[in-house]
């Protein structure tokens, strides 16, 4: 691609430098790592990081365009000499997506997009209905907190929605795998700060909303409005010969707030009201099966689902709507596929290695998610319910963390508290905070996980309930500034055969 080729899109925009439009782009980066000879970098001012800083040494890569906010009157002449060509902008923000949409050639118009967001549920649900299409003979990309999948390609995640030119650049190997569909999970960080500008959405669904993220967004007002940029987002416009469709759980307080944020079509899925497009009753678990009635257009179905915690339900009529009100198949064929659905790793999954005792992983770290989980074991645990925990949110909304105290104590038998991801916050810090003056129960600190979790598998007694939560098919612990490979999974599983192996 030529450099006027891909600036054609901008408008508000100067150009310096070298004025040779002509030169090729062989690749696009923020990031000043990953540059090449003759690519183009976008400079971006992060957390921690401003790539504004070196673009003078950058200049000097031979680069064919470098885009930014401003540029020193030095690096006006170094690049007319180097010929680099400059273009200023007013946000590289901005910039980034459109660019970097262009650049790899608008992928995400090419293939039907699925975008899901709220609190609790995205990843149970994107993976429904990447599961659900796949049955069906689709092959799908997914983006989300496990992992990027690309066809079979599975790629660890860092973000659960990346920035917008790795977003991009994601969307163009999926559509040259020959993905058929793209599923996503869009965080209220990525839709705040403009990752999803520029990806083509065709069908937005919302689960729920509840406290998180309020160190960022402030306020749960705040919050809810960056949730509902996804439906702004949607449009109304037809894609493929299908419209564009909104998904919303009608029992969220916010429901409306997402409704009201597009003009696409709307349907919607419910425990609580009948007049849902779907509506689910009669949930009852029967051992590690879900059972329940599933209303639709005036017929009833009875479901099967693997997969245990009430909120399931919740989260397979999203993604049941979007495979018949979007993808327009049958009630009877995908109702006909429930018994082939896998759970989610790490979410409410169940490890079994002979022991006498229940071992679950599951995900929860929100005070909703946490009390939905632990109400759930609770009410079907024959012995003790012993949890072990770590607030995922070091140097990150400590104000949930009287909340998820409360929570931890009011349900739990024993708690086992650790480290999930404390950036550079003590664990002890963020224990105490979570503590306060409970006495109710016995609690104990281990700081590293991996004994932590050791010693709570020692403790455990014939008939109890041993809920690891937090970090549920997370593939790192954030520890400082360093991303430490990490499989709460494997490590239980280990644990678990070294003391039951026969």
């Amino acid at each position: 691609m030529q450099v006027k080729e891909l600036i054609s899109v901008l408008i508000n925009y100067q150009t310096a430098g070298d004025l040779n439009l002509d030169k090729a782009v062989v690749d696009i980066t923020n990031d000043s790592r990953k540059v090449v000879e003759q690519g183009a970098f976008i400079a971006i001012k992060g957390e921690r990081f401003d790539g504004h800083s070196i673009i003078s040494q950058l200049i000097k890569q031979k680069l064919s365009l470098i885009v930014a906010e401003f540029f020193s009157s030095e690096q006006l002449q170094l690049a007319e000499k180097l010929k680099v060509t400059l273009v200023k902008v007013p946000s590289t923000y901005r910039a980034q997506a459109i660019l970097s949409h262009q650049f790899f050639g608008r992928p995400s118009s090419q293939l039907p997009l699925v975008a899901v967001t709220g609190t609790n549920g995205k990843t149970t649900t994107t993976h429904l209905i990447s599961q659900l299409l796949e049955l069906l003979g689709h092959q799908t990309g997914v983006i989300g907190t496990l992992h990027y999948k690309i066809g079979k390609r599975e790629i660890p995640s860092i973000n659960t929605t990346p920035e917008a030119v790795s977003l991009q650049r994601y969307y163009k190997e999926m559509v040259d795998e020959k993905c058929s569909d793209i599923i996503i999970e869009a965080s209220s960080h990525a839709l705040a700060l403009g990752r999803l500008w520029y990806t083509d959405v065709d069908c937005a669904i919302f689960t729920n909303l509840t406290r998180e993220h309020l160190d960022f967004h402030k306020t749960m007002d705040q919050y809810a409005y960056a949730k509902s940029l996804l439906f702004a987002q949607l449009g109304q416009n037809f894609h493929q010969g299908k419209p564009r469709l909104a998904i919303v759980n009608q029992d969220d307080p916010y429901a409306n707030v997402m409704a009201k944020a597009t003009s696409a079509e709307l349907v919607t899925y419910s425990m609580k009201d009948k007049n849902a497009t779907v509506y689910a009753d009669h949930v009852h678990l029967e051992g590690a099966i879900q059972r329940f009635n599933l209303h639709f257009k005036n017929k009833t179905f009875q479901v099967s689902l693997s997969m245990i915690g009430a909120y399931n339900v919740m989260n397979f009529m999203a993604a049941f709507l979007c495979l018949t009100m979007y993808y327009g198949y049958s009630a009877d064929q995908i109702v006909n596929l429930t018994h082939k659905l896998q759970g989610i790793p790490g979410r409410m999954q169940v490890i079994d290695k002979g022991q006498n005792y229940r071992v679950v992983i599951d995900f929860a770290h929100t005070p909703d998610a946490l009390e939905n989980v632990l109400s759930e074991l609770k009410e079907d645990s024959q012995g003790k319910l012993r949890v072990l925990f770590g607030h995922s949110g070091g140097n990150r909304d400590s104000a949930a963390r009287p909340d998820l105290g409360d929570i931890l104590f009011n349900w739990s038998d024993e708690l086992v508290f650790t480290a999930d991801n404390p950036r550079h916050e003590p664990v002890r810090k963020i224990v105490s905070e979570m503590v306060r003056d409970h006495e109710e129960i016995p609690y104990i600190l281990i700081e590293d996980r991996k004994e932590a979790i050791r010693y709570m598998i020692n403790q455990a007694e014939e008939g109890d309930t041993l809920l690891f939560a937090g970090k549920g098919g997370e593939a790192y612990q954030v520890i400082g500034d360093e991303y430490l490979p990490y499989n709460e999974i494997a490590i239980v599983e280990e644990e678990l055969e070294n003391k039951w192996k026969i």
